[in-house]
């Protein structure tokens, strides 16, 4: 059996600028190649090395490391509550700035195309009634679920009107 290679890891505490910063390296290293993971921990208590709020706010502590095997970096960075909204701003355009690129692009037009067609087919029910023409049939079927009551009369009509489209066809092409 393989010895693994021993696993190194350099962790680092860093400022909030200094965080953001590296993360955004973490980020462009593993474009291609692994992943990152970010963590983030509320510090209620006096827990490493930061003070009590007196008015309940707590301070964060954000953890961020590649997803290297081997190798591994981790940063970290606690954020005291009133310098909060700053560094939320700055790490949420981050965050979009990384993943804008992953995302897959909308198509509006055909979103709006379907949206249509559903609108359509759901006013042509609403008129008649909840039934529906079978193309070649000459009977209406009422379009309900695919179980419960009345399903071997629903899958017989539709069988009829299958047979019937088929026939006609056959006429057609003679």
């Amino acid at each position: 059996m393989a010895a693994r290679p021993p696993l190194t890891v350099a962790l680092m505490r860093v400022d909030a600028d200094e965080f953001l910063s590296r993360l955004e390296k973490l980020f462009a290293e593993a474009k291609e190649k692994h992943s990152v993971f970010v963590t983030v921990k509320r510090i209620a208590r006096g827990s490493d090395g930061v003070a009590p709020q007196p008015d309940g706010a707590a301070s964060v502590l954000f953890r961020a490391t590649d997803g290297k095997s081997t190798e591994r970096t981790k940063i970290s960075t606690v954020v005291a509550p009133d310098h909060m909204l700053a560094f939320r701003d700055a790490y949420g355009a981050l965050l979009r700035a990384q993943l804008a690129e992953m995302l897959k692009k909308r198509d509006k037009a055909k979103e709006r195309r379907v949206d249509k067609l559903l609108i359509a087919s759901r006013k042509k029910l609403e008129e008649n009634g909840g039934r529906v023409l079978i193309r070649g049939a000459s009977t209406w079927l009422l379009l309900t679920a695919e179980r419960g009551a009345g399903r071997r009369q629903r899958m017989r009509a539709r069988q009829r009107a299958q047979k019937l489209r088929v026939q006609r066809h056959a006429q057609a092409a003679l």
